[in-house]
């Protein structure tokens, strides 16, 4: 297969504004402090097709060849969802010439050919562009120059993920991951990013090797990050981030980086001490141990309290070998047991603690507790009656998973068992409520608002939610990216809910899935960000759980993982799972008993008039196919 397909690249010569970060927290997770919230500021991507050829059709259209299903993307064309509704999502072949369509079709985000997604001197992500609400097409005006470590994170995994050695690769991903990026084009990618890195940690090294928000290529004289029309590339703080640091994103970028450090490392191996591999392993390797320096400067507030944003007096001193230049005015600290975690494992795993008695022993433990606190069982009782035990969330929005994307915690058969418990109840409840997709923290399509904001945050379940969920009048917001932890879980239900989410109308593009869209059919945002593409694509090749398994096994810490783990999850759901066991079984086995995600009902025949697809996004047929959502012929 070729990767790509007919594309018109369009360069953006109009620069924006840079809109003011978020103050407390840059990921779509909800507040992880008393009484205090964070937003996101997303961005947007897209690519205007030039031509789109027809789809290969045969006497049943909705039953894919072998020869067919991988082929449908790379003729240019970008709505192929239509052709996998009916399709057996068990069978592995499918699911490998369904990812194969995704791949190819992603990859004009992604690629570097695009320059839409990160960009083309620096390596750094974008915060994306949006497209015409009519046409699909780009928006050139709307990129967004700027970025933020959760980006980086989702970058770097995928980048480490195209470098696995091919005996790493499981067989149903062994002819999809190449499609997204070859090993050449992330090897590039990543001297790119290492090359701004080090500059900016010489400019700059008050961070210690952290990131806060940044222009992707600098900043002009107007105050506005950079577009690709203007000359130079530094990446450079953004305006009123130039003295701090988020820590629930850095906490992501940070195993971002030991995941790019395993893959090079090993392929290094293989190839050699002089490869290039290993001579661009050095440096990321050296990137992460000046993070493992400085994480606790940074982050660590005493009293077991992990700091959700870091403030420092001067960015010129080196805080690794200063902490007192680091610290926290406003009082926000992480406590979650959701994204904001993953800094507090990489500070207590990877952090250097000899200033602290004891090599920090009680002050790592006491973050622990602290975090223990929050965690809150929840027994939800499925259609049949069936009493399942899973963890509350915040919103129960699907992003709060995330953890899960870039470490091992489906090793452990406890939190498997919550977790795949907690994406069966977010599944049943779509089709409960006959909702054609799933729901999580996203920007609301065109005509809606959440709580007056044109973000809407609190979205979720709110039986299974901590705190109050947005409760829609009308139109409830859907988005395709929430289907990447039920992927993770159980690839089959996982990969039928996102294509039956990509079925609706205007939800895929030129470049892939769009942001989010209404259970109606009748808006949609139009926009692409990395949080809602990324996400999904990071899930459907494995996430960097295995990885970093690997990687932790070789530095003989996993086992302290597992320990942290377990200790905070064993006490408080064992107890509750034991009490609503049907039987007298071991509660070991009862946890190794996962259930089978439901899958979505057909899409129903509709009698009202929906909106007709991107015009960029149709595709030709000799002859129309009866049905929900054909795409018109141009």
């Amino acid at each position: 297969m070729t990767l790509g397909g007919d594309g018109r690249f369009l360069e953006v010569t109009t620069e924006s504004p840079v809109p003011e970060p978020p103050t407390t927290g840059t990921s779509r997770i909800g507040p992880m402090v008393c009484g205090v919230g964070s937003l996101l500021v997303v961005g947007l991507v897209f690519m205007v097709s030039n031509s789109v050829p027809p789809v290969a059709t045969g006497a049943n259209q909705r039953s894919l060849s072998d020869a067919m299903a991988p082929q449908l993307a790379s003729t240019g064309c970008c709505r192929f969802a239509k052709e996998f509704e009916e399709a057996d999502w068990h069978n592995p072949q499918t699911r490998a010439d369904f990812m194969a369509n995704v791949m190819h079709v992603e990859r004009r985000f992604f690629g570097e050919a695009a320059a839409l997604a990160f960009d083309p001197d620096t390596g750094m992500t974008y915060d994306g562009v949006g497209l015409d609400y009519q046409t699909g097409d780009v928006q050139h005006e709307t990129l967004r120059t700027f970025s933020a470590p959760s980006k980086e994170a989702l970058h770097l995994s995928l980048l480490a993920l195209a470098l696995q050695p091919a005996d790493d690769v499981p067989a149903e991903l062994a002819t999809v991951l190449p499609l997204l990026y070859s090993t050449d084009e992330a090897l590039d990618i990543l001297e790119k990013k290492a090359r701004t890195m080090e500059d900016f940690d010489a400019r700059f090294p008050g961070f210690g090797g952290f990131m806060p928000w940044f222009c992707s290529r600098g900043i002009n004289e107007a105050g506005y990050c950079k577009t690709l029309a203007e000359p130079g590339a530094r990446m450079t703080p953004v305006s009123g981030w130039d003295k701090r640091l988020p820590g629930l994103d850095n906490g992501q970028l940070a195993f971002g980086a030991v995941a790019v450090v395993h893959a090079l490392k090993r392929r290094a191996t293989q190839e050699g001490a002089s490869s290039r591999f290993a001579q661009l392993g050095r440096r990321w390797e050296a990137r992460l141990e000046r993070m493992k320096a400085s994480v606790v400067s940074l982050f660590y507030h005493g009293a077991g309290l992990v700091r959700m944003v870091s403030e420092l007096d001067n960015i010129t001193v080196d805080v690794a070998k200063n902490a007192s230049n680091a610290h926290n005015e406003n009082g926000l600290f992480l406590w979650d047991a959701f994204e904001g975690e993953m800094i507090v494992l990489f500070m207590d795993i990877f952090g250097n603690w000899t200033k602290y008695p004891n090599n920090g022993e009680e002050d790592r433990k006491l973050m622990w507790k602290i975090k223990a606190e929050h965690v809150e069982p929840v027994v939800y009782t499925a259609a049949d009656n069936t009493k399942m035990v899973l963890q509350k969330g915040y919103w129960f929005s699907a992003h709060e998973q995330w953890k899960t994307l870039q470490l091992p915690y489906l090793d452990i058969p406890l939190v498997r068992h919550l977790f795949a418990n907690g994406e069966f109840a977010r599944l049943e409840n779509s089709v409960q409520q006959e909702l054609p997709g799933l729901m999580a923290s996203v920007n609301a399509p065109n005509g809606v608002q959440c709580d007056a904001h044109p973000y809407c945050s609190a979205v979720g379940i709110q039986a299974l939610a901590e705190e109050p969920v947005f409760s829609f009048k009308e139109d409830t917001v859907l988005t395709p990216y929430a289907a990447f932890p039920s992927i993770l879980v159980d690839s089959a239900a996982g990969l039928a809910w996102y294509n039956h989410m990509l079925a609706m109308p205007r939800v895929q593009t030129p470049v892939g899935s769009i942001e989010s869209f209404t259970d109606t059919g009748k808006a949609v945002a139009p926009m692409a960000t990395w949080d809602a593409k990324a996400t999904t694509i990071l899930a459907m090749l494995g996430g960097t759980g295995p990885m970093l398994r690997n990687y932790m096994q070789e530095q003989g810490i996993y086992g302290v993982f597992e320990d942290r783990v377990k200790s905070m999850y064993g006490p408080v759901f064992e107890p509750v799972i034991a009490a609503v066991m049907p039987n007298k079984a071991s509660i070991d086995k009862h946890i190794a008993q996962l259930p089978k995600l439901p899958l979505p009902a057909p899409h129903p025949t509709r009698k009202d008039s929906l909106p007709e697809d991107f015009p960029s996004c149709r595709c030709l047929a000799p002859e129309r196919t009866p049905g929900f959502l054909q795409p018109n012929n141009p």
